[in-house]
């Protein structure tokens, strides 16, 4: 057999594909995270609750929002705090629209995987039209298209007022035709692409979904301690010595392999059924639709006048857990108070964390030539999985 060490391109972060082929198929992947070890989760510690919202939102570019929703629920279920229904709906805009804005921006990355050069641009140039709008939407809502200042512990700080209002459900609702229209077009001139002939042909199914919610989050819908969290040498004790660095761990649930994202939320909420490696892409764009008709649905909910969050906070000790569903699976944010109300300890698992061993297992018996769009198809987020940094002992002279 041949090894083969991939650098992965148009995904979220640094990471490397190591794949074992015999006759140009792969027998054997390691997907290997390379991504620096950034620490939020002990930047936060012994701060104020109020900053680590704000600073684990910047865990990530992509599911800012995602992160601090998470924060903020774990955050509020610590210290018994509770948002009214303003801040409820409005939070869950926040979340869809960064929901949406990750499927987007992943399908930019993909879409030289299915079109030829000539085509690409075209198809690239509308993705971004459509995410450009969505973005103009979060900043109305969130207070900007990244990192929302507006979402706070106790809900989101600014309701918009009745003429914001209407003119957001007036966008919403051309979108949600811009986009049927679009995905649509879009199905259409990948019909005739090997790759999604490969990846159509390729059945893989995991054994168990994990997803707590369809559009939000709910920590009852899973039980959050039967999550486990090893190292990736636990899951390859054997693993070659190509495959010895890794800066990611890896998340089981009730001691089992299993995925998380969208076609979990589909195939637990929706009465989705795709068993190939492209219905976890369309899963993602049944979701945008889906997503965008929530958003509607929910901006309709909003009553002018009434508040947002809850703006006395009452700082104590106490434990909480915030369960969201990010755009790549369910993410969850725990968290200790001490006496002051100050973060004493802060953990934080993500999906990606669950999706690795998936990437690794579904490219066996995928052509080589091909296999780097197995990643893609997974969408993993480097960034938010990396925990892992080597010490070294210093040596004196």
């Amino acid at each position: 057999m041949m090894t083969r060490t991939i650098d992965l391109q148009r995904v979220g972060g640094e990471a490397e594909l190591i794949v074992y082929d015999n006759d140009g198929v792969v027998q054997q992947a390691y997907f290997i995270t390379v991504a620096p070890v950034r620490g939020f989760e002990k930047i936060v510690k012994g701060k104020n609750p109020v900053f680590a919202v704000n600073a684990v939102m910047r865990i990530c570019g992509i599911c800012h929002a995602a992160h601090g929703i998470a924060s903020a629920e774990a955050i509020e279920d610590a210290m018994g705090v509770s948002p009214p229904a303003n801040g409820r709906y409005l939070r869950e805009v926040i979340g869809l629209l960064n929901k949406i804005q990750s499927h987007l921006m992943h399908l930019v990355m993909i879409i030289p995987d299915f079109l030829g050069e000539n085509e690409r641009l075209n198809h690239i140039v509308s993705t971004l039209n459509v995410l450009n709008k969505i973005n103009n939407i979060l900043t109305k809502i969130g207070g900007a298209p990244t990192h929302p200042p507006y979402l706070v512990i106790g809900g989101v700080s600014k309701v918009p007022d009745d003429k914001t209002l209407s003119k957001l459900l007036e966008e919403t609702e051309k979108l949600i035709d811009e986009y049927i229209s679009y995905k649509k077009h879009f199905i259409e001139s990948i019909s005739s692409s090997e790759v999604l002939d490969l990846l159509k042909s390729k059945k893989y199914e995991p054994k168990k979904y994990l997803a707590s919610h369809l559009f939000y989050g709910d920590k009852y819908s899973i039980r959050v301690d039967q999550i486990k969290v090893i190292r990736y040498e636990d899951l390859h004790e054997n693993r070659p010595e190509e495959a010895r660095e890794n800066t990611s761990m890896i998340a089981l649930y009730d001691n089992q392999i299993v995925e998380a994202g969208p076609r979990a939320r589909l195939y637990k909420y929706y009465d989705y059924h795709n068993d190939s490696l492209w219905g976890i892409q369309e899963a993602r764009l049944i979701e945008i639709e889906l997503f965008l008709k929530r958003v509607r649905e929910l901006l309709e909910k909003i009553e002018i006048g009434e508040p947002g969050y809850s703006k006395v906070l009452v700082y104590r000790s106490g434990k909480g857990v915030g369960v969201f569903e990010a755009p790549r699976g369910t993410l969850i944010h725990m968290v200790e108070l001490d006496d002051d109300g100050r973060i004493e300890s802060y953990r934080i698992i993500v999906p990606t964390m669950f999706n690795i061993p998936l990437i690794e297992d579904a490219s066996k018996g995928f052509p080589t030539k091909y296999v780097d769009v197995i990643p893609r198809i997974y969408d993993p987020c480097i960034p938010c999985s990396t925990h892992i940094v080597k010490l070294k002992e210093r040596c004196e002279n």
